[in-house]
C-alpha cells in the first residue's frame, strides 16, 4: 500500500473516533489508478478518483443552507475553507430516496477542473488501487456508471461502481455544458490551417466524446475516436504514422489509461512524433508533471471547446 493510503486509513480511524474533521490532501498525487471508496444509503460501493478529491469533511460539521425544493439533488450551499461550494446529494443523484441527515456521515470535497462540489455520502471505507485493467466498461447499461471492477473487502470480493463524474457534472450543473456547447456553435472551420492528416481521439465518456465530435465536426476535421488507449494504439499500429496528425487522450479510462498510452509512445520512436494533448478533469500539478515528462504538448480542461481547438490548431501536423 503506497504512503497516501496508509496516511488516509490513518486520519480515517483516528479522526472518527474523535467525532472530528477528517481531511484528505490529494494535490500532489502523483498516480491516476487511486480511488476513494465509498458507500450510498444503501451499502453499495463507489469509487472517485483521488485526484480530483481535496477533503473529506463530516457532514453534521457544515452548516447547509437548503434549497427550497427538499427532495433536489442540489441540496443547497455551504461555506467550505473560505469558498461556497454546492452540496450534492448522491443518493438523489442515483434516483434513491434521500434519507434522513443522520443517515450520512461524510461530505467529499471535489474539485473537477476548476468546478468545487460536495458529494454527500453514507461511508468513505479507504483509498485504494485500481488499475484501468481491472476495470469493465458498463457505460452500455448505466449512463452513470464508468465502469465496474471488484475489490476486496474483509476478504470478501466486492463489486465496486466507479461513476461517471462527467456525466455526474453535466446532471448537477448543467449551464456549465451548455454554455460550453454553445461557445463551440461559433467556431468557423476556415482558421487558416489545413489540417488534412487524421486525429485520434481516446475518451471513455459519451457525453464528453459527443461534444469533442461536434467541435471536430465544426471544424472539418478527420478524426476517429477509442474508448480507451488500447484500442486507440491498437489502430495506431494499423496505421502509418506519418497519416496521423494528433492523438487527444483522456487519462482516467478502462483498459488502458491515458499515462500509460502516454508512456508507450514516448518510449516507441515510431510513435514518439505524434503530438498528444491531454484532456482531463483530473489534473493536479503532479499529474500534469507527470503527463509532460512524459510528451504531451498541452493538458486541457475537459470541455473547454475554445481551448481544445486552439491546442489543435497549434499542436496537430498538417
Amino acid at each position: 500500500m503506497s504512503q497516501i493510503n496508509t496516511e488516509f486509513d490513518e486520519i480515517i480511524s483516528i479522526e472518527l473516533e474523535n467525532d472530528e474533521l477528517v481531511s484528505l490532501v490529494t494535490s500532489n498525487a502523483d498516480v491516476a489508478s487511486q480511488y476513494v471508496i465509498f458507500q450510498n444509503s444503501q451499502d453499495e460501493y463507489f469509487a472517485i478518483n483521488v485526484a480530483k478529491v481535496e477533503e473529506l469533511i463530516e457532514y453534521k460539521t457544515i452548516d447547509v443552507t437548503a434549497t427550497t425544493e427538499s427532495d433536489n439533488t442540489m441540496m443547497g450551499t455551504a461555506k467550505i475553507r473560505e469558498h461556497f461550494v454546492n452540496i450534492i446529494c448522491f443518493d438523489t443523484w442515483l434516483n434513491i430516496q434521500r434519507k434522513d441527515k443522520s443517515e450520512y456521515e461524510l461530505v467529499i470535497l471535489c474539485d473537477y477542473a476548476g468546478v468545487r462540489l460536495a458529494i454527500v455520502v453514507k461511508s468513505v471505507y479507504r483509498v485504494i488501487n485500481i488499475e484501468p485493467s481491472e476495470m469493465y466498461d458498463d457505460a452500455d447499461k448505466d449512463k452513470r456508471i464508468s465502469y465496474l471492477c471488484e475489490i476486496l473487502i474483509e476478504n470478501k470480493k466486492i463489486l465496486c461502481k466507479v461513476f461517471d463524474s462527467d456525466q455526474f457534472l453535466s446532471d448537477v450543473m448543467p449551464s456549465k455544458f451548455t454554455r460550453e456547447i454553445q461557445k463551440s456553435e461559433t467556431i468557423k472551420p476556415d482558421s487558416g490551417k489545413h489540417i488534412t492528416k487524421e486525429i485520434f481521439l481516446a475518451e471513455d465518456s459519451v457525453l464528453i466524446q459527443t461534444a469533442m465530435m461536434k467541435l471536430m465536426d465544426k471544424m472539418e476535421l478527420n478524426y476517429r475516436t477509442f474508448k480507451n488507449g488500447k484500442e486507440l494504439l491498437d489502430a495506431l499500429s494499423k496505421k502509418d504514422v506519418d497519416d496521423v496528425a494528433l492523438i487527444i487522450t483522456d487519462l482516467e479510462m478502462p483498459i488502458m489509461g491515458g499515462l500509460e498510452l502516454l508512456e508507450i509512445c514516448s518510449k516507441d520512436s515510431k510513435y514518439s512524433q505524434i503530438p498528444i494533448v491531454v484532456n482531463t478533469n483530473m489534473a493536479n500539478h503532479s499529474i500534469i508533471n507527470t503527463a509532460q515528462k512524459l510528451g504531451a504538448k498541452e493538458i486541457l480542461q475537459k470541455l473547454d471547446l475554445l481551448t481544445l481547438q486552439e491546442a489543435i490548431l497549434k499542436n496537430a501536423k498538417c
